[in-house]
């Protein structure tokens, strides 16, 4: 694709940007805190990628090499590819020892190569120098020169600039990471292959030292002619962000399970929560929960969702908080039953009524266990089934238009043990629960005209009757809301 005249622009000024600065780690960092910070994202970065020894790796961006040695110690071969001269000759000169690395001086809008050329498509700072369009071409050329199941590794700086040595100008782009999402769920080769997001969460590093959640990494895989992740796309679809930001207005700021901070601050009486403690919060929504748990219990949360839309809010809401809350906190867009955190790494696992979303429970509760110390605690809310025998229109919400998985108290239980938990108990809220979701719908709609302003009809009245619902739905005994508690031992 040609590139116009406003982009060989951008390149001539970004080109211009980095010819102020000698290759050095400093300059490629922008920071004071350079070898702090290198030594520290860099173990943490690398941690984040798939297997890929002995495979065939594409670094774009690569610079004076900060990535490329610790690539080529695992790869078969590495292209390191970087548009700067200077930096890529360094680059060459610090690793040409290790003889399974190609350097190349190219601009990334220009490069080609052909189809599954690579196992892993690795970019560090690059596309926040790359306007929007070539970025999506970029992302496009990437899945192409990727094999079918190849991975591609991007990190950015998001929002705002993160180093701290002063520049006379900065053409940097700091986007948002739903805008990259967007970019990555955007591209396709040939129509048939796509890329689906593994995982993608702020970079710790940063956060401990600086209080900077900014610093964002994907992990995408390329995907063809696999069924589509269905439930991630329904969750795109259900959580959009208005969606969002709209049942904000009836369980309160930052929340989105019933009772919103009340019952929150019940359910964390219960947890024995201390200072230094970690805990791991799944479905953790817009952060409501693991912020409530950081400022209140003074623990070190990891939240994490499926819903790009959820961990973006819950970031940028980070980004805002009082700096040692935020270094408190890291949110994670993951799916709980494919990545694998270490073992026994969490005092506490906690989570809000999103278990019904995943079939696979059982899976769920031995990652649970595993992850837990011994001692540890599993505390969540969920909706299950009723002991009433359900209506058509019950089956048609749950199973059709929102694809839930709702199961029984008594195969909650019987899945926990089955996973290893001790001392599994369940607790009946139902009558917490209309109590509490009468008085939110009462509130909502009492606001009706302020919330039309600020969204529309059509959300007002899919939020309003879904509450109506759920209550009409426990009173009737097919829907069931409860609390389980289970330890490891």
């Amino acid at each position: 694709m040609a590139a116009t005249v406003q982009e060989e622009k951008l390149r001539q000024k970004m080109k211009s940007y980095w010819q102020v600065y000698s290759p050095s780690l400093e300059s490629m960092m922008l920071s004071n805190d350079a070898k702090y910070l290198a030594e520290n994202e860099q173990n943490e970065v690398m941690s984040y990628l798939p297997p890929y020894q002995g495979k065939r790796v594409l670094e774009l961006g690569a610079g004076i090499g900060r990535f490329t040695a610790r690539l080529a110690t695992v790869a078969g071969h590495v292209t390191a590819v970087d548009f700067m001269q200077e930096y890529i000759d360094k680059n060459e000169h610090e690793n040409k020892h290790m003889g399974n690395i190609s350097f190349m001086c190219a601009d990334v809008t220009k490069l080609d190569f052909p189809a599954g050329s690579f196992d892993l498509v690795f970019s560090n700072w690059l596309f926040m120098y790359l306007g929007d369009k070539e970025t999506q071409d970029v992302f496009e050329r990437c899945m192409k020169w990727l094999v079918p199941g190849g991975h591609f590794f991007v990190r950015e700086s998001c929002y705002h600039q993160s180093g701290n040595v002063k520049r006379n100008e900065n053409p940097t782009l700091y986007r948002t990471p739903l805008e990259y999402c967007h970019m990555l769920h955007s591209a396709t080769a040939g129509g048939q292959a796509l890329f689906k997001i593994l995982r993608g969460k702020s970079i710790l590093t940063y956060i401990h030292y600086h209080g900077n959640p900014n610093q964002l990494c994907f992990l995408a895989r390329r995907v063809d002619g696999e069924e589509s992740d269905q439930l991630a796309q329904f969750l795109q679809r259900e959580y959009s962000v208005v969606n969002i930001l709209g049942r904000e207005r009836a369980h309160g700021y930052m929340w989105w399970s019933t009772g919103g901070e009340t019952t929150n601050r019940d359910f964390c009486a219960r947890l024995s929560l201390r200072p230094g403690m970690r805990v791991l919060d799944v479905g953790c929504g817009t952060g409501g929960s693991a912020i409530y748990m950081a400022r209140h219990y003074g623990v070190h949360v990891h939240g994490v969702d499926l819903s790009t839309n959820m961990i973006h809010i819950a970031i940028e809401r980070q980004g805002k908080l009082e700096e040692p809350l935020k270094k408190k906190l890291q949110f994670e867009i993951s799916d709980i039953l494919t990545v694998d955190y270490e073992r026994e790494s969490y005092d506490v696992i906690y989570s809000r009524d999103s278990i019904f979303h995943i079939p696979e429970k059982q899976k769920l509760f031995r990652h649970i266990y595993r992850w837990l110390r011994p001692g540890g605690i599993f505390f969540f809310t969920d909706f299950c089934s009723g002991p009433a025998i359900p209506s058509r229109e019950f089956l048609a919400y749950i199973d059709g238009a929102k694809r839930y998985s709702l199961a029984g108290k008594d195969v909650y239980v019987k899945e926990l043990e089955s996973a290893g938990f001790t001392d599994v108990t369940s607790e009946d809220l139902n009558e917490d629960f209309m109590k509490i979701s009468k008085a939110e719908l009462k509130a909502f709609t009492s606001a009706r005209e302020a919330f039309i302003s600020d969204f529309s009809e059509e959300d007002f009245a899919e939020i309003s009757s879904t509450l109506a619902n759920k209550i009409q739905w426990t009173q009737e005994g097919q829907l069931s809301w409860r609390a389980f508690m289970a330890i490891k031992n």
